[in-house]
Formats: structure tokens, sequence, C-alpha cells
């Protein structure tokens, strides 16, 4: 796949994804902001119990592809790799690796929180197919998105 940075700044919503963190969280966001040396911020905003709540982290570019994520601050010591598998205008799938914290998984992310559901169907259908995303498939679910807009 070519290179999707210039496409990934600004802001996605999770609209499916097979990670358990996102079961007792809502609102999930991801932010990506590009760096001039090819590096991007990571700003993950959701909430939870409701209070908003956020995880920051910087992207550096992977060797073999991907990224390696660092945490910012109080998660500064932990490090995650994951790249992106399929991209196409207002979506994204990510694929993340296993970490010592968290199973390994996939997001399906949007522009928006709430895609059409005949463009979504189109999306989702395909990656059954997708050797990288076939283990995650059949867990995927839909996160809450309760916040306006």
């Amino acid at each position: 796949m070519s290179d999707p940075t210039p496409e990934l700044d600004g802001t996605w919503y999770v609209v499916r994804t097979s990670l358990s963190f996102w079961r007792r969280r809502t609102d999930p966001t991801i932010s990506y902001t590009l760096l001039p040396d090819g590096r991007m911020t990571d700003t993950v905003l959701y909430r939870r119990r409701g209070r908003d709540r956020v995880v920051l982290g910087l992207d550096s570019p992977a060797t073999g592809g991907g990224w390696t994520w660092r945490g910012v601050g109080a998660t500064r010591l932990l490090t995650s790799r994951w790249e992106v598998v399929a991209h196409e205008g207002p979506w994204l799938v990510t694929l993340f690796e296993r970490t010592p914290f968290t199973a390994a998984g996939l997001d399906l992310c949007w522009r928006r929180p709430d895609p059409d559901p005949d463009e979504l169907a189109r999306v989702l259908d395909p990656l059954g197919e997708m050797a990288a995303a076939t283990p995650y498939v059949d867990r995927l679910f839909a996160p809450v998105h309760d916040r306006r807009t």
C-alpha cells in the first residue's frame, strides 16, 4: 500500500474495533498531527465514567513499515507497533500488535462517528478476505458515540 501519511492528519472516529479496551469507553477518537521530521503526534480521546480522558503518543516510522507509538507523559515507558492495512478516502483500517498490556487488534476509523451504513458495509465485507484482518473480523463491535460532533 502507498504511504498514507499525509491523509492520516486530522481526527478519526473509531467506528468498529476488536479491541476490548473500547467496550467500557465511549466517543473514541484518534487525532494525528504530522511533524516536519516525518513523525506524528497521536492523541486518543474518549470518555469513561462520564469523564474525558486523553492518551498522548508520538508515532515514528518503523523499520519495515508501519509505526512505533511511544507514550508521552505518564505513558512514556510504553510502546506499541501499528500499521495502516487499508485506507481510502474517509476511512482507514489499522492493525495493532500485541503488547504486554493489550491484545493485538484492529480498528476501523472514519472521518465521522456515523458513516453511511452502505459505505460501512462496503468496507467491512472485504475485511474477512484480508489476511492481516481475518483473525479480528468476528470480534468487531461498534463503540458507542454519544457526543455530538
